[in-house]
């Protein structure tokens, strides 16, 4: 009698897990995909540091959005296009990307030379519902703070 009462259990549980196993996948597969932008930000961050400890100036030129149109436009991905980053902007910076991805990428200035932001905007499951990820540089004596934000786009 309790084997059967146990049996229905069990059989609940697993009814329930595999109800919630696509969903589990699709958050995770979104996770990892969403990683390629704080990855390549964080990059780009480096970089503007690394001119900026030689010049004390974050790179004046303007780069981006890149690639364009997005890439659920493309089918989901952005191919690889050395062409895209043979900007004037990209190529100060030293950026390029070489694999596939799903964000299109962007850096602007500040006319002060002192600050600077990078942006990803990205649907990375082209559900029209992308996101985009902020990072605000800043330089203070002569280092370069960093400001994350994250947020989907209207």
């Amino acid at each position: 009698m309790w084997w059967r009462r146990l049996r229905y259990v069990l059989l609940l549980i697993a009814l329930c897990a595999i109800a919630t196993c696509p969903a589990a996948k699709r958050s995770c597969t979104a996770k990892t995909r969403a990683a390629e932008a704080d990855e390549l930000l964080g990059y780009l961050a480096d970089r503007v540091a690394a001119h900026v400890a030689a010049t004390g100036r974050v790179p004046p030129t303007a780069a981006g959005p890149s690639p364009q149109p997005a890439c659920c436009e493309q089918g989901g991905t952005c191919r690889p296009d050395p062409a895209v980053w043979a900007a004037a902007g990209w190529r100060e910076l030293g950026f390029s990307i070489d694999g596939d991805h799903r964000f299109t990428y962007q850096y602007e200035p500040a006319p002060s030379g002192l600050a600077a932001t990078l942006r990803a905007v990205g649907d990375v499951d082209c559900d029209t519902k992308p996101r985009e990820i902020e990072l605000q540089l800043t330089v203070v004596g002569g280092k370069v703070s960093r400001v994350w934000s994250r947020k989907p786009t209207p």
